[in-house]
């Protein structure tokens, strides 16, 4: 595969997660907002920009309907909703050859179909929209791509950018407030409330819920869950592109980045972890941004 088509299917699979997981933290966050007349809606907006690392020192920046700006339809904010999507169109464009008509065809129209403004009464809808259009790709893409190059690269940058997303938003999560609403919105903006209760079948409790989306090696937002998955798909990679089994480990710069990645969570105690928890997602960020780059090293712009 040409590396210029590598690397375009590989950002699609990232933005099109990007788009999704920004929807799903977005529905939450902002529905608490203007649900609860005690909140600091300041503060509060502040903290969601904080999640996706976007400046916001302009006080008009801190309402409601200036995030839905800024992280829902900017098409020019790669970080927005609508401009993930709209950017992962792009690297499509160039990427036709790789992907199944239907693939296409729906990322388009999902494209399209995002709204240019929400009102803060009508976000719900656009979020809903957004996370149901997500998945309509991403079930296209498992049900009618081969298991080949193209498939991979997409597999990985869902998965890289999902680590990243559950990183950050467990990196702005309060670990000093442990009522159940806090926990509950926490695993709801990843997706994984349903999931949990019918794990723990009881109610939900604050390191249990950090230990499900950091060390639960079966549920598929995990952190964990996804390194492995990661390592399994950049382990068939190397095999496609000739590299045989290797008796000292891998020279895989990507793969032996993820492997210290997944062991530093999955071979240590959860109060080892949380004891300098920002420390701690903020290094599983360097990470993913590590892996990237080693992906373009070896597979983008080998060589270089």
């Amino acid at each position: 595969m040409l590396s210029r088509i590598a690397e375009a299917v590989f950002w699609i699979g990232r933005y099109v997660e990007r788009a999704d997981q920004t929807a799903r933290i977005l529905d939450v966050s902002l529905q608490s907002i203007t649900e609860d007349a005690t909140y600091d809606v300041g503060r509060a907006c502040k903290d969601v920009y904080s999640i996706f690392g976007a400046s916001a020192q302009d006080p008009q920046d801190h309402t409601v309907q200036r995030v839905l700006d800024r992280l829902v339809t900017d098409r020019t904010n790669p970080s927005s909703v609508a401009g993930a999507l709209h950017t992962a169109r792009e690297n499509a464009r160039g990427a036709r050859e790789v992907l199944s008509t239907e693939v296409w065809e729906s990322l388009n129209t999902t494209t399209l179909g995002m709204a240019r403004s929400v009102r803060p009464s009508r976000m719900h809808g656009a979020f809903q929209f957004a996370k149901d259009r997500c998945a309509v790709v991403n079930g296209l893409i498992d049900a009618s791509m081969t298991r080949d190059e193209a498939w991979l690269f997409l597999r990985v940058g869902q998965l890289l950018e999902r680590v990243d997303m559950v990183a950050r938003i467990l990196q702005g999560h309060d670990l000093e407030d442990a009522t159940d609403g806090n926990v509950v919105m926490l695993l709801r903006s990843c997706s994984a409330h349903e999931a949990y209760i019918r794990s723990y079948r009881g109610r939900v409790r604050a390191a249990r819920a950090i230990e499900f989306l950091l060390l639960d090696s079966i549920f598929p937002r995990s952190a964990a869950h996804c390194l492995i998955e990661l390592d399994e798909a950049l382990d068939i990679l190397a095999k496609l592109h000739g590299s045989s089994f290797d008796r000292m480990g891998t020279e895989d710069p990507a793969r032996r980045i993820v492997g210290r990645a997944a062991a530093s969570l999955r071979y240590r105690s959860l109060d080892d972890i949380v004891a300098d928890f920002d420390t701690e997602m903020e290094q599983l960020q360097r990470a993913t941004v590590a892996v990237s780059r080693a992906l373009k090293s070896t597979y983008f712009e080998p060589g270089t």
